[in-house]
């Protein structure tokens, strides 16, 4: 019978897994283009894109006053600037400052969700 629980617990916890993934694959987008020298558009249209998807979705997770707020309060540019990303993609390459810190608002936003799900698992 415990195992039908842990196992019904795991499956609801989906949100929260899809964003983990969401931020693992910016990072493994990041890594991509700063090991090939060709610079592609619309990669880099993707890969603002799914920034936008994992730095919005920690804005939202702390909509509701947490643990995490203190956490988002530096993330809550990194969404409009994966916006203007999305139409003029040669910024994120030309800068490096600006590379940095949505790269570590990503990695935020994966520790966060990372521990919503801990949290959720273990309740």
């Amino acid at each position: 019978m415990a195992m039908i629980a842990f196992s019904n617990s795991v499956t609801l916890l989906w949100p929260e897994g899809l964003m983990i993934s969401v931020a693992v694959l910016y990072l493994i987008g990041m890594k991509f283009l700063a090991l090939n020298s060709p610079i592609n558009s619309t990669r880099l249209q993707l890969l603002s894109f799914v920034g936008l998807l994992a730095t919005a979705s920690v804005v939202l997770l702390v909509s509701t006053p947490s643990y995490y707020t203190i956490f988002a309060i530096p993330v809550i540019p990194a969404p409009f600037a994966f916006g203007v990303l999305i139409f003029r993609p040669l910024l994120i390459v030309k800068s490096t400052g600006l590379r940095v810190y949505l790269t570590g608002c990503v990695v935020i936003s994966a520790l966060a969700w990372t521990m919503q799900f801990i949290w959720l698992f273990t309740r």
